[in-house]
C-alpha cells in the first residue's frame, strides 16, 4: 500500500491523505508506505535554475513530520533525469522492481512519470496496472476559500502571513539552526538577540517583526524575531534575529528552534535608538498577547 509524493510542508491535504493510506493499509491487512523524493523534482527539471525552489522544510524535517502520522515506512527515491524520462508505467514497474505493491493512492494534484503522453490519465481511467489497484482523490483540501498546498503556503510566507501557513500546515512554520555571532547591537541597547544565519535551502518570511517562540534545549520561550536588515544602525546584510523574552543565557553555538506565530510590523528605520528601544518594548508587549 503506498502513496507517492513530495509532501514539502507535510500540510493538512498531505495529512489527509497520510491518514486514508495508514486506514487502507489496515483494511488490507499490508505495510503502508509513502515514496518521496529526497530532492525536489524542480532541481532538476528546471534547465537553468534561475527561480530554484525554496522549500518549507528540510529533508529530514519533512521525514520526521511523515512518521508522525504513523506510516510503516518512508522511502526516499533521489529525482533525477533518468527518472524524469521514465513514463509513468515505466515508473510503476521501476517500483515493483523492489515492492509488492497492492494499492496506489494518489493526491488529487499528484502526477508522476513523463508527462509527454497520454499514460497517466489511462492509468487513472482503468484504475488498474498489473497487480496494482489505482486510487486518486477527486478534489483537495481547502482552508477557508483556498485550496491547499505547498505553492500556497510559501506564497502565504512570502507575504508574511505566518498564521495562513500555520492553519494550512497544522503545525508552526519554523527555522531551526546555530546561534551565530551578530552585530551585538542588541545587547548594547539592553534587547540581546540570538542571531542565526539564514538557510539556504528553506524560505524565508518577508522582512518584518514577527511574534515567535524559540525552543531551546526543549523549553519553549516567548520572544519577538526581526527578519532584515536593521536600518537604524544601517546594516547591510539581512539577518534573523530574536529577542527571547525573559532568558538570561549564552546560548552561541546552540542550536535552536524559532517558530513563527504572527506577523507584527514591517521593518522600520528610526530616527535615533530612543525610539528604537521604545518600539521594541511595544512589540514585546503585543507579543505577548498574541503568544498567550
Amino acid at each position: 500500500m503506498i502513496t507517492i509524493g513530495m509532501f514539502d510542508g507535510v500540510h493538512i491535504g498531505h495529512q489527509k491523505m497520510l491518514n486514508e493510506l495508514n486506514e487502507y493499509a489496515r483494511k488490507l491487512g499490508c505495510l503502508s508506505i509513502v515514496i518521496t523524493f529526497a530532492n525536489h523534482p524542480r532541481q532538476i527539471l528546471d534547465k537553468d535554475n534561475s527561480n530554484p525552489v525554496k522549500l518549507l522544510q528540510t529533508t529530514q524535517e519533512r521525514f520526521d513530520k511523515i512518521a508522525s502520522y504513523g506510516v510503516d515506512y518512508i522511502l526516499p527515491v533521489t529525482f533525477t533525469k533518468q527518472l524524469a524520462s521514465l513514463s509513468p508505467k515505466q515508473f510503476l514497474d521501476f517500483l515493483l522492481e523492489k515492492l509488492d505493491i497492492k494499492l496506489l493512492l494518489l493526491g488529487y494534484d499528484n502526477r508522476f512519470g513523463n508527462p509527454n503522453n497520454n499514460e497517466y490519465e489511462e492509468l487513472l481511467e482503468e484504475g488498474q496496472y498489473r497487480n496494482i489497484k489505482i486510487q486518486k482523490d477527486i478534489s483537495g483540501i481547502y482552508y477557508k476559500d483556498i485550496e491547499v498546498s505547498s505553492t500556497q503556503i510559501r506564497k502565504a510566507i512570502d507575504k508574511g502571513d505566518v498564521s495562513l501557513a500555520n492553519a494550512m500546515l497544522k503545525s508552526e512554520y519554523s527555522i531551526t539552526s546555530v546561534v551565530v555571532k551578530g552585530l551585538q547591537n542588541g545587547i548594547k541597547i539592553g534587547f540581546p538577540t540570538a542571531n542565526i544565519p539564514l538557510p539556504s535551502d528553506k524560505i524565508v518570511p518577508k522582512q518584518g517583526v514577527y511574534a515567535t517562540r524559540t525552543v531551546i534545549d526543549g523549553t519553549e520561550y516567548d520572544s519577538v524575531t526581526n527578519i532584515g536588515n536593521n536600518p537604524t544602525f544601517n546594516a547591510q546584510n539581512t539577518t534573523i534575529e530574536t529577542h527571547i523574552i525573559d532568558f538570561k543565557g549564552d546560548i552561541y553555538g546552540k542550536e535552536i528552534t524559532v517558530k513563527f506565530i504572527d506577523f507584527l510590523r514591517e521593518e522600520i528605520k528610526f530616527a535615533n535608538i530612543e525610539d528604537l528601544t521604545a518600539q521594541m518594548q511595544t512589540d514585546i508587549t503585543d507579543a505577548k498577547k498574541i503568544l498567550a
